[in-house]
């Protein structure tokens, strides 16, 4: 029999990547991976559990709650259809999905990322601000804008669509390889609250690695 508890780190990763994916493909070991269903952002976790088996959760936000209900959870992996809960009195049973017909897993392989041509840091506190932002001025889109030869790098909230849309700008500390102004869905940064060093590419993708968890992010960037 094999058995996890899952850390609060753990369990709030895994509540974020419910907002990404509804449903979720465990894989043996200690790597976990999601991707939305456009596939236009991948997250990937290292956790200090290690899982015995592959298996599919289809409902993820259901799966958490589930555990939640209970006081020191423990997950038993003795059966190939389901997952026994355990916790004091309580327990429950919890039946996994048919990854091949259900679900859309991310892929086992890792990114190759391409390379930073826009590269800051980004603090827990200024993306609460941004996010903030874009939701007071509906806001939908957050450039990022480089000039060569400087150290600053502006990012931006406005609505590419409209003309005379209102704006809002924060300047951070950065680097860049030239003058860049690249474009990225502000829907789209759904990240666990935190610190993260934030790289950005020419070729249209971001890197968010967070500084105190190992967890990073691929979010696609616009056209």
């Amino acid at each position: 029999m094999s058995q996890v508890i899952l850390s609060r780190k753990t369990l709030d990763v895994l509540k974020n990547f419910s907002f990404i994916n509804s449903s979720i493909v465990f894989r043996s070991g200690s790597t976990v991976r999601t991707i939305s269903n456009a596939e236009n952002i991948l997250a990937k976790f290292t956790s200090e559990e290690v899982f015995p088996v592959d298996f599919a959760i289809y409902d993820l936000g259901q799966f958490l709650s589930g555990i939640s209900l209970f006081s020191n959870p423990l997950l038993e992996f003795d059966n190939e259809n389901f997952v026994n809960i355990r916790g004091g009195r309580q327990s429950a049973r919890y039946y996994f999905s048919d990854p091949e017909i259900t679900l859309k897993s991310a892929p086992e392989k890792n990114v190759k990322f391409p390379g930073a041509d826009l590269q800051f840091n980004l603090t827990g506190e200024d993306l609460i601000a941004l996010q903030k932002a874009s939701s007071v001025y509906s806001l939908p889109d957050l450039t990022f804008q480089s000039v060569e030869d400087s150290d600053e790098i502006k990012l931006i909230l406005r609505d590419k669509e409209n003309d005379t849309c209102n704006t809002y700008d924060l300047t951070l500390a950065g680097c860049s390889t030239g003058t860049f102004s690249l474009d990225l869905k502000i829907e789209n940064i759904r990240l666990l609250p935190g610190d993260y060093t934030v790289k950005v590419s020419k070729h249209l993708i971001s890197e968010w690695t967070n500084t105190d968890v190992d967890l990073t992010y691929y979010i696609a960037l616009e056209p």
